[in-house]
């Protein structure tokens, strides 16, 4: 009997016991179920961003600005904008209109009631009444840690428009390639930067450009003028010395207006070359070139260019990145190269390495 007694107790110890642990087992469930709701709820950082491109502004006028991105599936995108004084701007597909010339603006672009992008650019002076900043890169959509350090270096400068000199996605500008070459990289300096795009031969590689001259608007031939209020930039492409490309900026360069003229074009210029006459005769400041994957300051035929082949991509061999005879700098350095304008006509220039340090300095 005594030892009945003894067994019924064990038994009954080890059913408390279970019941004991089951009740633990419960709290803790409860407890890890609220702990996670609660995260879900209150303490998870924002969503993923709906925008699989952009956005980033395709072009700024004295009245006009102009965004686009791409959005994952049919999701409605709200763009919204306002003038520093308070007064909201006109948007209709993506376009700001209703502008003021010489005026910063901010935008906002929102899905589901949520603000996901946001940036803000200044519109062109009429005139050239103040100093106007812009910035010049190429050979630089690589995707890399290079080219990232570049556009964060740009976009701290805060331009109020870029130029590129081609070489704008490796090893091809198919469609795959462009958001990481391209639209990730640079993110935050096209998001308030208008970005006009020169075409270099990888862009024009199988499959062509057709993917990224829809993307930036780049008329077939890859010949375009970009106006940013008083200064004017011609950009003609691959090869400047094509019959077509010099006349097309012997037109261009004709235009009455612009207070300075700017030419920019893949491969670098060479003495004896067809476009230099022409770019000299206009009297334009200088001419922006890639290509070669240094960074060069030289005067040729009396025309001053700039190679600015050091946006991301790197130098590779060395074999084949020699500097030029006579340039007055060349520089290896991965970077991009600020310009200002200045009202009285003169235009300081500033090369800044990838850590925003100053290699190269003066007035043109």
């Amino acid at each position: 009997m005594e030892s009945e007694e003894i067994l019924q107790r064990r038994l009954t110890r080890a059913r408390l016991a279970l019941a004991a642990l089951g009740v633990i087992v419960a709290v803790c469930v409860i407890a890890v179920g609220v702990t996670i709701w609660y995260w879900m709820s209150y303490l998870r950082g924002p969503s993923d961003t709906p925008f699989t491109r952009g956005p980033y502004l395709l072009r700024v006028s004295e009245s006009e600005a102009a965004l686009r991105w791409r959005v994952r599936g049919d999701t409605r995108v709200r763009l919204t904008a306002v003038a520093p004084d308070g007064t909201p701007v006109k948007v209709s597909g993506g376009v700001l209109r209703g502008l003021r010339a010489d005026t910063r603006y901010a935008w906002t672009a929102s899905v589901d009631g949520t603000a996901h992008a946001s940036g803000s650019f200044t519109t062109p002076p009429r005139t050239l009444d103040r100093a106007v900043r812009f910035a010049v890169l190429a050979d630089y959509g690589s995707g890399n840690d290079n080219e990232w350090a570049v556009g964060r270096v740009l976009a701290a400068q805060r331009p109020e428009f870029a130029v590129t000199a081609g070489d704008n996605s490796y090893l091809v500008a198919a469609e795959p390639f462009l958001d990481r070459n391209i639209f990730r990289p640079l993110g935050d300096l096209i998001g308030s930067t208008p970005m006009y795009v020169c075409l270099g031969d990888h862009d024009n590689f199988w499959p062509g450009p057709g993917a990224i001259s829809r993307a930036f608007d780049i008329p077939d031939g890859g010949r375009f003028v970009a106006h940013y209020g008083p200064i004017q930039v011609v950009i003609l492409g691959d090869e400047p010395n094509e019959d077509a490309a010099i006349a097309f900026a012997r037109t261009a360069l004709r235009e009455p207006g612009p207070a300075v003229r700017f030419v920019a074009c893949h491969r670098p210029l060479h003495s004896g070359d067809a476009l230099l006459p022409v770019v000299r005769e206009a009297g334009a400041a200088a001419v922006f070139c890639g290509h070669l994957h240094r960074y060069e300051r030289r005067t040729v035929d009396g025309v001053k260019t700039f190679t600015v082949g050091t946006g991301g991509q790197g130098p590779g061999s060395l074999a084949r990145t020699k500097a030029t005879p006579g340039a007055a700098v060349s520089l290896l350095d991965i970077g991009a190269l600020m310009l200002e304008v200045q009202p009285g006509g003169s235009i300081g220039f500033t090369y800044l390495d990838k850590h925003g340090s100053v290699l190269d300095h003066g007035t043109i």
